[in-house]
């Protein structure tokens, strides 16, 4: 019973050390909750350019192909290497979630068209 307990307590410290190194992970960081909060509010189908004017920043890439896809990708919103994307056609969102352009677009191009089978999903999830 001892040793749960003493394991346990070593398990709460090292999240604890590991929230104060990386405030992204631990979600403390401003914008990390504003994206989040811009992405639960996301609707597959709905309009791209309201979501990016309440993220109120550039994405870090903005991609495209000839199928007419475009991809936003935001660094470090579910963790410090986490990154958020959108994927939009004809300006409506068809996926968002934790992933990178470069895999989404990757997808697309191979497939010629959206992979995800359920829009919105965590990717590789």
């Amino acid at each position: 019973m001892m040793t749960g307990t003493m394991a346990e307590g070593g398990l709460n410290a090292a999240k604890s050390a590991f929230g104060a190194l990386s405030p992204t992970a631990a979600g403390t960081d401003e914008r990390q909750k504003r994206i989040q909060a811009a992405l639960n509010e996301v609707n597959v189908g709905g309009e791209i350019q309201p979501v990016l004017d309440k993220i109120a920043e550039p994405p870090r890439e903005k991609s495209g192909n000839a199928q007419g896809y475009t991809c936003y990708e935001f660094p470090s919103v579910y963790s410090a290497t986490a990154a958020a994307v959108l994927v939009a056609l004809d300006g409506k969102i068809v996926f968002y979630g934790n992933s990178r352009c470069a895999d989404e677009m990757n997808k697309i191009n191979v497939k010629g068209g959206a992979t995800n089978p359920k829009p919105g999903e965590i990717s590789g999830k």
